[in-house]
């Protein structure tokens, strides 16, 4: 009995957490059978979630031409990802207080619901309005299936399962442009909402069934409403400073500067709120620590290096290069499929070594020497080699992303994993949104006073390119400082 007894310093700072019951025994007691449809049915929802933020892209012009409204384009994107965004912190931490089961079956089954109502839209407005609803389901899926994970498997299971899970989204990104340009030819740009439905159904059929039911709960929680309510307001015109910034508004515009002011004033009265609260949203201590806050940190720049070679790379292949938009359209599938596998492999290897610090550290080393050799590009490159360079992207950054989401969720008790997972997610979106404003901000400093010529772009993106490769390198020595425990250690 001794040796299973945690410290008494652990005990105390625990015992006064709100700590649900345990929602099932270790994958080991149940049938293979029983595990694999509970994990079919986790990453079908999740995939949903990861296709709607990639799907609709090949459908927008088709949108646009019947909706009209092309002034408001780029809201069909936006408001489903400004949505999901602050959906996932809130949601990470109410499914540590109630469980995972609620919120995967309400999440899934309102993510349906506004599918369809997204697949009825009579105009853009209504689309715009359907797809904030929509990010909330794919926000609460999102934040509920990473959380499930630490309830369902043990330590070693959850890393292999893990890398399952973040190669889900290499997958969405291959797969949703292509799906979504076949279903907007064949049946119209409705079918690709309308499409959620059957397969949505079939994940949710599966979790209401095999999905183990939550025991009963002596404790009720305390919900940090005010906290909640001062997150989503903070962070909201944040990020509509950093979407806008540079596109829609000039960086300087008045209702910019608004924007950034009224999210750095109610920012800073949401920590002053979460230092006060009993249960808060999101827990100071766990942003600050070396093994949530390292992990959160490394996969915001991660995201920013994603989303460099995302958005550059097609530039380059077209503006430099002289390719077709065809060709360059399809450039950034070796780097998803190397996302994909890097993400499934490093999943296996830290399940066997147990630990998680050196392959994040590689993995990001990897990715930095991949944006490093982009940086190297000129109009005489020839597309093997762009695509060698986009290989070993992928591989870098799938591995430092299954790395950082099992760091994270190691580092903290069961009942902690939901908001430890919700706060890595919200930085990789903020980083990428971040990365995206600023690169392209300093791609278009440099292309105002010049005409854009081969030569001059190819110069232009390479300044860009070293800058990612700066962010992520930062990252990859922020890494060096996570705290590596053992899996299973908490």
């Amino acid at each position: 009995m001794g040796r299973g007894r945690a410290p008494a310093g652990r005990l105390s700072m625990t015992a006064t957490l709100f700590e649900p019951p345990r929602v099932s025994a270790p994958s080991e007691s149940r049938s293979g059978t029983a595990t694999a449809l509970i994990l079919a049915g986790l990453l079908l929802t999740l995939l949903l979630a990861a296709l709607d933020s990639t799907i609709v892209a090949t459908a927008m012009p088709r949108i646009v031409g019947e909706l009209g409204g092309f002034d408001r384009y780029t809201w069909i994107v936006t408001a489903y990802l400004l949505t999901s965004t602050v959906a996932v912190p809130i949601v990470g931490k109410l499914a540590d207080q109630y469980g995972r089961r609620p919120f995967l079956l309400g999440g899934t089954l309102f993510f349906l619901a506004t599918s369809l109502l997204c697949s009825l839209a009579g105009s853009l407005n209504q689309l715009v309005a359907f797809r904030a609803l929509q990010g909330v389901g794919g926000g609460v899926i999102t934040a509920a299936v990473f959380a499930a994970v630490p309830t369902l498997f043990s330590p070693a299971a959850r890393a292999r399962i893990v890398g399952l899970f973040t190669g889900t989204y290499g997958l969405a990104s291959i797969v949703g442009p292509l799906l979504g340009g076949v279903i907007t030819d064949s049946v119209g740009w409705r079918g690709i909402f309308a499409l959620n439905v059957p397969i949505g159904l079939v994940g949710m059929v599966i979790l209401v069934v095999r999905y183990p039911r939550p025991g009963s709960n002596p404790v009720r929680p305390v919900i940090d409403y005010l906290g909640a309510v001062c997150l989503v307001a903070g962070i909201t015109p944040l990020f509509l400073t950093l979407s806008l910034g540079g596109h829609g508004l000039a960086w300087d515009s008045p209702v910019l500067l608004a924007l950034a002011v009224v999210s750095a004033a109610v920012l800073a009265t949401f920590v002053w709120v979460e230092r006060r609260a009993a249960q808060p949203i999101v827990p100071l201590g766990l942003l600050g620590s070396r093994g949530v806050g390292i992990p959160s940190l490394g996969m915001a720049c991660m995201a920013a290096g994603l989303f460099a070679t995302s958005l550059f790379t097609p530039l380059f292949l077209q503006g430099v290069a002289g390719q077709s938009a065809t060709r360059s359209g399809s450039v950034l599938a070796p780097m998803m499929l190397a996302w994909v596998l890097a993400s499934v492999v490093v999943g296996q290897l830290i399940a066997r070594v147990g630990r998680v610090r050196r392959t994040a550290v590689a993995g990001m080393a990897v990715a930095a020497c991949g944006l490093w050799l982009m940086a190297g590009m000129g109009p005489q490159t020839e597309y093997p080699v762009i695509a060698r360079n986009l290989i070993i992207i992928g591989l870098g950054l799938g591995a430092a992303l299954s790395s950082f989401a099992v760091a994270a969720q190691n580092a903290v008790p069961t009942n902690q994993t939901g908001v430890a997972t919700a706060l890595g997610t919200l930085a990789r979106s903020m980083g990428g949104t971040v990365a995206s404003a600023g690169l392209g901000s300093l791609l278009a400093a440099q292309l105002a006073t010049t005409p854009v010529e081969p030569a001059v772009l190819a110069e232009a993106l390479r300044a860009t390119f070293l800058a990612a490769v700066t962010i992520v390198t930062l990252g990859m020595l922020a890494t060096l400082w996570l705290r590596d425990l053992p899996l299973g250690a908490r």
